[in-house]
């Protein structure tokens, strides 16, 4: 029992209480060690170390990597920093992917939303230096080429740890940065060995060359879905062979010849005439195809000498039925690059974005298009990057 101005108080059995550090006890027993006084300076970086709220710019396979970093293996909300779906409220970007042209104004609007202080991670090759896409038309060469960047998380793609261990050094440079110092380099292999890829890619000296070896003997060998119908057993039969349109059964190709196709060729769709191709999609659509798989262009310059052609686009097109032993059924519409073809969304509604990223990259006008502008590249280009004449590494300023 316990006397306390003259009352006897009970003891309290704490055995069964959680585990309590006895520092703790000694500290709030002590007078006046219950209370510390600090800068508030430091108090403030103090709490902005320990709480970097993240708005994640993922554009890519990064991303990927970037949740598995926010998942319950890496958690990085035990170290204070939580993903946020906001810029207003966030005070780390983590760019995580490929930044096109179209998208760096995006981000940088969003960068500029964000409360100062404020801070960048580039996490991946990608958002680094564009790696692959570097010299590509759409793609900046480096996200700090809009934005600053205060750490780098090298790979392709970086694993979770090593997102981890971009945040802790940048924890480091936020406790410093009131010093006006830098964290210093590190070089520990165990950190670095972290930023490396799972598997080493083709032509990296840390690659193992058994593995390329694997890789090049498991290609040779042929899995039950690359057999053909001769060699598989009944059992392995899962649907009917697709029928191409350069295969077609005598009444659909009864159909295209209607339609003002004078050959099918072996190793092509036949040709349409402009004019016949959306009546021709109508009547397909009408026997069951109800399926748009796709619409594509290719631009053909001018040849000269004994193989002379005109400057021209081909559009070509592909429909499939549905279910058990579907059946494809492709054409082609050819042009010359001045002239337009007719619109197939009044027929499927799929056509809609599909012909406009047709005309987007390639060009093609497509008549009747109830919405015929850019879908992937900003509205102020005024030239289409997939055409043959077109300089894959253009200039796009001030962004690339």
């Amino acid at each position: 029992m316990a006397v306390i101005a003259g009352r006897r108080l009970p003891v309290v059995d704490e055995s069964h209480l959680p585990y309590e550090h006895p520092l703790y006890g000694r500290l709030l027993s002590a007078p006046g060690l219950s209370i510390a006084t600090t800068a508030i300076d430091r108090l403030l970086e103090w709490g902005a170390m320990n709480s970097l709220w993240v708005f994640p710019m993922a554009t890519s396979c990064c991303g990927i990597e970037l949740m598995s970093a926010a998942a319950s293996r890496v958690d990085l909300d035990r170290m204070g920093t939580i993903v946020r779906a906001t810029p207003r409220q966030s005070d780390v970007m983590v760019i995580a992917g490929t930044i096109t042209v179209k998208m760096a104004p995006r981000v940088k609007a969003l960068w500029d939303q964000m409360p100062e202080p404020k801070w960048a991670i580039a996490m991946g090759s990608c958002a680094i230096s564009g790696d692959f896409y570097r010299n590509l038309y759409s793609v900046i060469p480096g996200i700090d080429t809009v934005l600053p960047v205060d750490v780098y998380v090298p790979g392709c793609p970086p694993n979770p740890e090593a997102l981890m261990h971009g945040l802790l050094r940048l924890q480091e440079k936020v406790r410093l940065r009131r010093e006006g110092k830098l964290p210093p380099r590190e070089f520990n292999p165990a950190t670095l060995a972290l930023t490396n890829p799972s598997i080493a890619r083709v032509g990296d000296p840390a690659r193992d060359a058994a593995l390329g070896e694997a890789q090049v003997a498991s290609a040779m060998v042929a899995s039950s879905l690359d057999k053909s119908d001769e060699d598989r057993t009944q059992d392995e039969v899962v649907d009917a062979p697709v029928v191409r349109a350069n295969e077609l059964d005598g009444d659909l190709e009864e159909l295209f010849r209607e339609h003002g196709v004078t050959e099918i060729p072996k190793d092509a769709a036949p040709v349409v005439p402009a004019l016949r191709h959306v009546e021709l999609a109508r009547r397909l659509r009408d026997r069951g195809y109800r399926q748009l798989v796709y619409v594509a262009a290719t631009h053909f310059p001018a040849k000269t000498g004994a193989k002379a052609q005109p400057e021209r686009f081909e559009v070509a097109y592909a429909l499939r039925t549905v279910g058990k032993g579907t059946r494809l059924a492709a054409w082609r519409v050819v042009l010359a690059t001045d002239k337009s073809v007719s619109t197939l969304v009044g027929v499927f509604a799929g056509a809609d974005w599909q012909e406009r990223e047709q005309w987007d990259l390639v060009g093609v006008r497509f008549e009747g298009h109830p919405d015929l502008r850019r879908i992937m590249l900003p509205d102020s280009w005024t030239v289409h990057p997939l055409r043959k004449d077109f300089p894959a590494d253009a200039a796009c300023p001030p962004w690339r």
